[in-house]
């Protein structure tokens, strides 16, 4: 094995003490990391209470409010609860991980408050509506506040951990581009210690220091976290355990994009570890729950957003004279082709229209050979652009939903001249689970990213399913919708 104590070659390095300064976190801002935790969640679960008096206990049962203030000394349990679940301040966990301990956290305190009146025959003061309405509210208002809050806390200087990357390769590099777009990591790179020669000073803005002589100083100015991105370092055992003794947290870095790490279970095989890579999609009682979540709330989806769907019907029936919905065979979980339904957002000659256009504008046509879509598309009529903002053209998938043909998550299910872009592995894999009303891709770059991040984003959602996932791209559905972003 080569030798990774070395000094950089690099004589632009830059001294410890630049990247140590940055490293060195203040006193004070580990706890007030928490203490704002703490607020937001707070502030969330007293909202979400207070929403469920005034649905439920106020106008149906007539109850006092100062009944259910009362309950304001039981508070400090949630965030108990919130600790045990390592949700203080929560870092490294991941969107989906933090979303599914906020869920399991609030429930379990809902639920041993139930235990605990039936348990003592508790007279029953308290509306039982109210508090299954305040534990859905609470449900849905703690993750909102938690990545609201996470969304502006980017930006403040004293919020990151200090994290140090060992390595410059090219999977160095992909881990910081990785940090640095998972706001809920929350990790702050601050160093990046070079193992070889030839290393620049920076890499993207983070400095480099030379050498793992020097990273135990690291730690001594604050950083707890050590990322190692070099393969040959991550095998020297005795090393690793050296570096463990010096920061709280070590973490290996492994490149498995084609595997389903979210469903990674680590065995002891008596000396030996083992490492089991599960997909969870294939294990029937998860396919049962997904298509369960997927008929009970679809059905409610499709009951709520009724009256916008006839809006948008009637809006697109004022502006162009022709059908209403349009029908395209489409392929579907096991390569079965159905007819999907949408609105009509397109002129009755959409593809003359693109040809003439592709032929007519150089650019127009790479962009369309990149990611099959355009921003400024010749086909798309002026309400129909409206309807693709708010994806309001999609409802009536919901039909398809509800049916079984297709599922609120999952890859799109696009048109045979996209799908012929993909490579024939990724057109097999998307065969074996059923196309999405949204998707993971959809939501993290929607038309803004290229055939590549397309099957980039659908192969990590396919290979690592969980319905905490599920919900997690619904959400981010929602507040994209909302936002009208990147869908054209």
């Amino acid at each position: 094995m080569r030798e990774l104590t070395a000094e950089s070659g690099s004589t632009a390095a830059p001294p410890l003490e630049t990247a140590g300064d940055a490293a060195r976190p203040r006193r004070w801002s580990r706890t007030l990391r928490v203490l704002t935790l703490i607020v937001a969640d707070g502030l969330a679960i007293v909202v979400a209470g207070t929403l469920a008096y005034f649905m439920w206990a106020l106008p149906v049962r007539g109850q006092r409010p100062d009944i259910y203030l009362q309950l304001l000394p039981l508070l400090p349990v949630f965030f108990l609860a919130n600790a045990f679940w390592g949700l203080y301040p929560g870092f490294g966990a991941g969107a989906v991980e933090t979303l599914r301990r906020l869920c399991l956290s609030a429930s379990s305190i809902f639920l041993a408050l139930a235990a605990i009146s039936f348990a003592l025959k508790l007279e029953p003061v308290y509306s039982r509506m109210t508090f299954a309405l305040a534990w859905l509210l609470t449900l849905l208002l703690l993750p909102l506040a938690r990545f609201g809050l996470l969304s502006v806390a980017q930006h403040w200087f004293w919020w990151g951990e200090p994290c140090a990357i060992v390595g410059t390769g090219d999977l160095a590099r992909r881990t910081l581009a990785a940090l640095r777009d998972a706001l809920s990591l929350g990790y702050r790179p601050v160093a990046i210690v070079a193992t070889g020669e030839g290393a620049p000073a920076e890499i993207e803005g983070v400095p480099l220091i030379g050498g793992l002589s020097r990273v135990s100083d690291l730690a001594g100015r604050g950083v707890r976290v050590l990322l190692l991105a070099d393969s040959a370092l991550a095998d020297d055992n005795e090393r690793v355990d050296a570096l463990r003794h010096d920061f709280r947290h070590v973490i290996l870095i492994r490149d498995h994009r084609a595997l389903p790490v979210d469903g990674l279970e680590v065995r002891n095989l008596g000396g030996v570890i083992g490492v089991e890579f599960v997909n969870q999609l294939r294990r029937r009682r998860n396919r049962v729950l997904k298509r369960t979540l997927d008929l009970a709330l679809g059905s409610v989806l499709m009951v709520v957003t009724l009256p916008l769907l006839v809006l948008a019907a009637a809006a697109l029936a004022l502006s162009s004279r022709g059908p209403l919905i349009y029908r395209q065979q489409r392929e579907g979980l096991f390569g079965r082709e159905f007819e999907l339904m949408k609105l009509r957002t397109m002129y009755a000659d959409a593809e003359q229209r693109l040809e003439a256009h592709l032929a007519a504008d150089e650019e127009a046509r790479r962009q369309w050979e990149a990611r099959r879509k355009l921003e400024d598309d010749p086909r798309v009529l002026v309400v129909g652009r409206w309807l693709r903002r708010f994806s309001l053209d999609e409802l009536p998938q919901l039909w398809h939903v509800v049916m079984g043909q297709m599922s609120l998550v999952g890859p799109r299910p696009f048109p045979e001249y996209h799908l012929e872009s993909f490579s024939p592995r990724f057109r097999q894999l998307r065969r074996k689970v059923r196309p999405g009303l949204t998707g993971l891709w959809q939501v993290m770059v929607r038309s803004d990213g290229g055939i590549e991040e397309q099957q980039s984003y659908d192969s990590y959602y396919i290979r690592n399913w969980s319905l905490w996932m599920d919900l997690y791209v619904l959400g981010k559905t929602f507040a994209a919708v909302i936002r009208g972003r990147g869908a054209y």
